[in-house]
């Protein structure tokens, strides 16, 4: 897994496996098969692609869909929405979820 530090401009997809310490200005998207921890912030919305799997310990400041994929949310998200019947969402009990599944 790469770990990237910096600042990356939105929209990004995400394509191979990335634990983010930086930032995404923007949305993001995280394709089929990818795995994804964030440490950081984005600040628009992100995509969980079925197949894909995000541990967020950070910020999503926008809304994150899950269209099939495996969430864990253990910071700060605006909301979250399952777009389909195969999405996991675990939300831990510390976590802050504004809009809940």
């Amino acid at each position: 897994m790469r770990a990237e530090h910096g600042r990356i401009e939105g929209p990004y997809t995400l394509n191979e496996d990335i634990a983010l310490y930086g930032m995404i200005a923007g949305d993001a998207t995280l394709r089929r098969g990818a795995r994804f921890v964030l440490h950081g912030t984005i600040t628009g919305n992100l995509v969980i692609e079925r197949g894909s799997r995000a541990i967020i310990h950070g910020t999503v400041a926008g809304r994150i869909y899950n269209e099939g994929g495996r969430v864990e949310i253990f910071g700060i998200v605006d909301a979250v929405a399952n777009g389909s019947r195969d999405a996991i969402t675990i939300i831990d009990p510390a976590a802050h979820v504004r809009g809940r599944p």
